[in-house]
């Protein structure tokens, strides 16, 4: 189905028109994000004091947020609609992504989409509930316990947001790695014993994508290594139960 809402058969379609249909899988997940982030705006300081900044004054209710520059607090509700918007639009989004591979996929495979999208909100939600529940209070209570005579810790309202959204929304992503594990496997592209071999490698590399997606602080990226790991030692049996589901369906013949 084009961006017009026709029936194309995707064997039809030239390289330039399937770039095309992307695009407009881009700009209608991009409207979408704009979309969400007018909605979010109105209620992100109500976000921001109900859901946000609760872990700090629950675990540390000595601590008040500063702003240092006149237009500071604005930049934090606008921090918070994106993020927000970014987290309300993701399953509106990973929809349009697998409505545009679809047409390439095989009927049962079709059938398959609306139970990845569920699993992938799951998981995506039990990544951000671990880092909001158990990550972010532990890295407050490390990063202010360092504070002395000498250096008072004063928090910055702007700072702390992108501190503790990108960690919860970091953990959120990770934790798609079984979801991604099963799709490859089943795609017959991954397999378990290629997951198995390459384990080494996959954890110094895991410890780079730590330090990249997480706030530039050694904590931060310690405490998403480990559900790392976790996640890709999961992804191993995922990926061998991806790869029976492969060898069935090359057993039983691609349905149309």
């Amino acid at each position: 189905m084009n961006h017009r809402g026709a029936e194309i058969d995707p064997q039809e379609m030239t390289f330039l028109e399937h770039l095309e249909e992307l695009r407009w899988v881009l700009i209608r997940a991009g409207i979408a994000l704009v979309v969400a982030a007018s909605l979010a705006f109105p209620v992100s300081e109500w976000l921001m004091r109900e859901v946000l900044i609760r872990p700090l004054h629950v675990h540390f209710p000595e601590y008040t947020l500063i702003y240092l520059k006149p237009p500071g607090y604005f930049l934090a509700l606008i921090t918070i609609s994106l993020w927000t918007a970014a987290i309300v639009a993701l399953p509106y989004i990973a929809w349009e992504f697998w409505r545009f591979i679809a047409p390439g996929l095989f009927v049962r495979e079709r059938k398959m989409i609306p139970v990845i999208l569920g699993i992938t909100i799951v998981c995506f939600l039990l990544g951000a509930s671990l880092a909001y529940f158990v990550v972010l209070p532990l890295a407050l209570r490390f990063f202010l316990s360092l504070g002395s005579d000498l250096v008072v810790p004063q928090i910055e309202v702007k700072e702390y947001l992108s501190f503790s959204l990108r960690l919860i929304f970091a953990f959120g992503i990770v934790f798609e790695l079984p979801v991604l594990a099963f799709f490859l496997a089943r795609a017959g592209l991954l397999t378990a014993a290629f997951l198995r071999n390459v384990r080494s490698y996959a954890v110094v590399a895991i410890a780079m994508l730590a330090a990249v997606i997480t706030p530039p602080d050694p904590v931060s990226m310690l405490l998403l290594m480990g559900p790392l790991v976790v996640l890709y030692e999961i992804s191993i049996g995922v990926a061998a139960l991806g790869a029976r589901k492969y060898q069935r369906i090359l057993e039983r013949g691609p349905e149309d």
